[in-house]
């Protein structure tokens, strides 16, 4: 009898330790709603740029706007709303995750690791993609967007997720940036791919898998 209770106690130690080491406690439905998110962004930004929302599909068409830093600023404008309102849908969501399962969601050492590793790559990125903007590369941007994202999210996958889909969501985000980098006058297209429909399949996986565990 001794020894299953120790056995027990050894099994909840380890649980607890798993549980405290994943930081973010993710709900499925932010990755879908951070997917609405980038496609009310996405087309945005293309009615801004184009006035239409047909570049998000392929079409090919001509600006409507000059690359000049008033256009810059009200794209600035925004994908910073639409980052900011990703980034608290997933923090208050993971929190009420957290306060649910009654876990701590404290901004501890591994929080703070967390999004250091992921604004090291976001920042790093933001600052490349300052090059194309200098010289009016407008349509290399959403490359290096996705590819910087995709590199963060692998960075934060080891220390934020229970599950390895995560990791290759990234893998998947690089992929299409780099492909935005090949096709770049389907720059919007991938855009939206790689930040909406990504991010929706992410979601629905994570909810699907998480209902089965619980």
């Amino acid at each position: 009898m001794k020894e299953q209770e120790i056995r027990d106690t050894l099994s909840d130690i380890r649980n607890m330790m798993e549980r405290s080491q994943k930081v973010l406690f993710l709900e499925g439905t932010a990755g879908i709603v951070v997917a609405v998110w980038a496609l009310l962004g996405a087309v945005a930004v293309s009615l801004v740029l184009y006035g239409t929302v047909s570049p998000l599909w392929g079409a090919t068409v001509n600006p409507i706007r000059q690359p000049d830093w008033d256009t810059f600023l009200i794209v600035a404008i925004i994908c910073a709303s639409v980052f900011c309102a990703a980034f608290m849908t997933v923090w208050l969501m993971s929190k009420h995750r957290a306060s649910r399962e009654g876990l701590d969601f404290s901004f501890d050492a591994g929080t703070r690791r967390l999004l250091g590793n992921f604004f090291t790559a976001m920042v790093t990125g933001g600052l490349v993609c300052l090059t194309p903007i200098f010289n009016g590369l407008w349509n290399l941007i959403p490359c290096f967007m996705l590819v910087f994202y995709g590199l963060a999210v692998v960075l934060i996958s080891p220390i934020a997720f229970k599950i390895s889909i995560t990791k290759y969501l990234g893998y998947a985000e690089i992929v299409i940036g780099v492909a935005a980098l090949a096709f770049s006058s389907f720059g919007m297209m991938f855009w939206t791919i790689g930040f909406c429909i990504l991010h929706l399949i992410w979601g629905i996986w994570f909810k699907i898998w998480f209902d089965r565990k619980h």
